[in-house]
C-alpha cells in the first residue's frame, strides 16, 4: 500500500500555500500573577514584594509570558515600566478575571459566610447620605455585609475588589456604563436660629452679605474656588467693595453643614446633602432657585466583575430607589 506523500519546505516547515494552524496552549497562572501585580505596581520589584518572590522570578514570568502571546508587554527604561499597548489590554483582561476567580475561591472557602459588598465613596457623602440610610437597607436585608471605603481616592473596581462605585465626576469622566444619579449644585443654606438673629427675613440676595459665612476647603476634587463669590455673582449682587469673606473655613462638606445647622454661618449647600437637612428641620434655604453648577455629577458605577452577583444587585437596586426616592427617611 502506498504511502502519502509529505511536502516539506527547505526550512521543514509547511509548504507555501498551507498554513499551519496557530499553536494554542494555556497561559501559565503563576506568569499571569506577576505580570498582573507587575502592570498594577509599574514595577518589578513592588510586584515581587506583593508576591513573596524575587525580582528576578517576577521578571523572568513577564518574559516568559511576552514569549508566550508574541508581543511586548512592557517598555522596560532605566528606573521605571511602562506598560506597552498590548500589555495594557492584556492587564485590564487580566485584571478582572483573577478578582472573579479570586472571589470564587473565597466564596468557595467560606460558603457559610455573610455575604459583602465592598462600596467606595467620599467622605463627606458617606457621612451625610450613604451610612444614615443604610440601617433601612440592613433591616430588610440583615444577611449582607456592607464595608465602605470612604477614602475619597478614585479607584479601579476590579483590580481593587471593590463592587460598586459612588463617585462624583464630570460627565466626561464617568465611564459608559455608570449611572447617573444628579446633577450637582450649591444653594445657600442656615438654620432657622440665625435667621432669627438676624431679624427672621432675606428680602434679597444681598442681604447675605451681612450674615456670617462658612466657606470649604474641600474635599472634593474640582469644587467650587472662591465659592461664595461666584455665588453672589450668579445672583446679581454687584460687589461694592466691602468685603464678604467667611468668618469661617473649614475642611469637609459636613463639617460647613453641621456649623451651619448650628447657627454659626450660612453655608453653600451641596445636592443631595441639603434636601436631608431641610426636610429634617436643621436648615432652611432663603433662595432656594439662585443655584451655581459645579460641573459634576454623581454616578453609580458598578464592577464588571460582581455585577451579577445577588448582594450587590440588591445594593446596586436599594441606591437607586434611594435616589429616586429624595430626602431620607427616618430609621
Amino acid at each position: 500500500m502506498a504511502r502519502a506523500a509529505t511536502v516539506t519546505t527547505k526550512d521543514g516547515g509547511a509548504p507555501a500555500g498551507s498554513r499551519r494552524p496557530a499553536r494554542k496552549r494555556p497561559i501559565g497562572l503563576a506568569a499571569l500573577r506577576g505580570f498582573e501585580s507587575a502592570a498594577r505596581h509599574l514595577s518589578f520589584t513592588l510586584a515581587a514584594a506583593e508576591l513573596h518572590l524575587t525580582q528576578s522570578a517576577v521578571s523572568r514570568q513577564v518574559a516568559a509570558l511576552e514569549s508566550d502571546v508574541g508581543h511586548r508587554l512592557f517598555i522596560r527604561k532605566t528606573r521605571a515600566l511602562m506598560l506597552t499597548p498590548a500589555g495594557e489590554k492584556l492587564a485590564r483582561s487580566t485584571r478582572e478575571a483573577l478578582s472573579a476567580v479570586d472571589r470564587t475561591v473565597d466564596e468557595v472557602r467560606g460558603r457559610t459566610a455573610s455575604p459583602r459588598v465592598v462600596v467606595t465613596t467620599y467622605p463627606s457623602f458617606a457621612s451625610l447620605w450613604l451610612v444614615p440610610r443604610l440601617a433601612v437597607f440592613q433591616r430588610a436585608h440583615p444577611g449582607i455585609e456592607i464595608r465602605i471605603d470612604a477614602q475619597g481616592r478614585r479607584i479601579d473596581l476590579e483590580a481593587e475588589d471593590v463592587d460598586i462605585a459612588l463617585r462624583r465626576c464630570p460627565p466626561q469622566d464617568a465611564p459608559p456604563d455608570a449611572v447617573k444619579l444628579l446633577d450637582e449644585d450649591a444653594t445657600p443654606a442656615l438654620s432657622a436660629e440665625l435667621m432669627n438673629r438676624f431679624g427672621g427675613r432675606l428680602q434679597s440676595a444681598a442681604d447675605l452679605s451681612r450674615l456670617p459665612l462658612i466657606e470649604v476647603e474641600d474635599d472634593l476634587p474640582g469644587g467650587l474656588v472662591s465659592a461664595w463669590p461666584r455665588w453672589f455673582e450668579v445672583a446679581g449682587v454687584e460687589a461694592d467693595g466691602e468685603s464678604t469673606s467667611p468668618v469661617m473655613v473649614v475642611a469637609y462638606i459636613d463639617q460647613s453643614m453641621q456649623a451651619a445647622a448650628r447657627g454659626q454661618g450660612v453655608v453653600l449647600a451641596y445636592r443631595p446633602f441639603r434636601e436631608d437637612a431641610v426636610a429634617s428641620g436643621h436648615l432652611m434655604l432663603p433662595f432656594p432657585d439662585i443655584r451655581v453648577s459645579t460641573g459634576y455629577g454623581m454616578y453609580l458605577i458598578v464592577s464588571k466583575v460582581s455585577r451579577g452577583r445577588g448582594a450587590v444587585v440588591q445594593l446596586r437596586d436599594w441606591l437607586l430607589e434611594e435616589f429616586a426616592r429624595g430626602p431620607a427617611r427616618q430609621p
